[in-house]
């Protein structure tokens, strides 16, 4: 059974699939009441994967390295059998979180070069692992370490091929099929979706003025207000440069007109916190499924076409005062 376990880790790149095949087949290895696997990040260890008894309490756990049991572990790359659980960091002298659990083991995850995270399982009888037990986490660990370093890889490289990297946001190929699954949802159900189109006007003299570095920061505090305008079931992506998309389900041209005087407002903000005046705007296009279009492209294109006829229309009102002022002083 521990060579099948063995075998097994790392057949699959999905660290949720891994860990929780783990978990199954640990508990017939090594009983335990409580497991987690915890994933170094910066300085702190985080709960990847929590099962069994105390499952809210371990999984709200951030624990720096060095301290409590799992902390330690971590730093000193050396395993603890039936350590105290209830030096965790996170709970330790807190009176509204209590444990039952009594006796831990935990051994440290090593990758290529260093400690990427530890396994702990849990008991509540005292004294209750052995050094058999150890023995197998140990042939576990040398695998899992190995697998979850792939498997973080896997995920970041997912990640970066859908996330915008500069403001977090989803980019223009997770937009797309975003969208596709939408339109796709509405036609079974009968229902609208609304897709608004940001573009910041201005955005081409701040990078003027005050180079690409506060260019970029006004791209991420608008990307931060743009999802705060946003409810929490809307969609907000970067298209790229300074143009935006918003899908909203159920959007109607009267809730979009008020999301557009949001956007309005947080634009001014997010100027004015760079720029220190109010030289930055927005012009936002909308289109509505399946009165304006019928598939994502389509679409997207109808907001784009809405958006730059509004841009115009700025562009436009800008300079009737600068023609009118020109004429007065003939």
């Amino acid at each position: 059974m521990l060579f099948e376990l063995s075998h097994d880790l790392g057949t699959s790149l999905s660290l949720d699939d891994t860990l929780s095949m783990l978990s199954v087949r640990l508990k017939r290895l090594v009983p335990h009441d409580s497991m987690a696997v915890y994933i170094k990040r910066d300085e702190q260890l985080i709960p990847e994967y929590v099962s069994g008894d105390n499952f809210r309490l371990f999984s709200s756990l951030k624990i720096p390295l060095g301290q409590g049991l799992s902390g330690w572990v971590a730093q000193n790359n050396k395993p603890i059998v039936n350590g105290n659980p209830s030096v965790e960091p996170g709970y330790l002298n807190d009176p509204t979180k209590y444990s039952t659990l009594r006796s831990a083991l935990a051994v440290p995850l090593k990758g290529v070069s260093e400690v990427v995270g530890t396994l702990s399982l849990y008991r509540s009888d005292q004294d209750a692992f052995t050094q058999d037990h150890l023995r197998i986490l140990l042939v576990v660990s040398s695998k899992l370490g190995f697998t979850i370093e792939n498997a973080l890889k896997y995920r970041l490289a997912e990640d970066s091929a859908t996330t915008d990297y500069l403001t977090g946001l989803p980019n223009a190929r997770s937009l797309f099929l975003h969208l596709d699954r939408e339109i796709a949802r509405c036609k079974r159900s009968s229902t609208a979706i609304g897709v608004l189109v940001c573009d910041l006007d201005g955005f081409k003299q701040v990078n003027d003025r005050f180079g690409h570095l506060q260019g970029n920061r006004l791209l991420q505090i608008f990307a931060v207000a743009l999802k705060d305008c946003c409810r929490e079931y809307d969609y907000a992506a970067r298209m790229g440069g300074d143009e935006f998309v918003i899908v909203a389900s159920g959007l109607d041209s009267n809730s979009a007109t008020e999301m557009v005087r949001r956007l309005e407002s947080v634009v001014c903000e997010a100027g004015r916190n760079v720029c220190g005046d109010d030289s930055l705007s927005v012009s936002v296009g909308a289109a509505f499924y399946p009165d304006d279009a019928t598939d994502a492209e389509q679409l997207l294109a109808e907001a784009d076409r809405s958006m730059y006829n509004v841009k115009r229309f700025h562009h436009a009102s800008l300079r009737a005062p600068e023609a009118a002022a020109a004429a007065g002083g003939v």
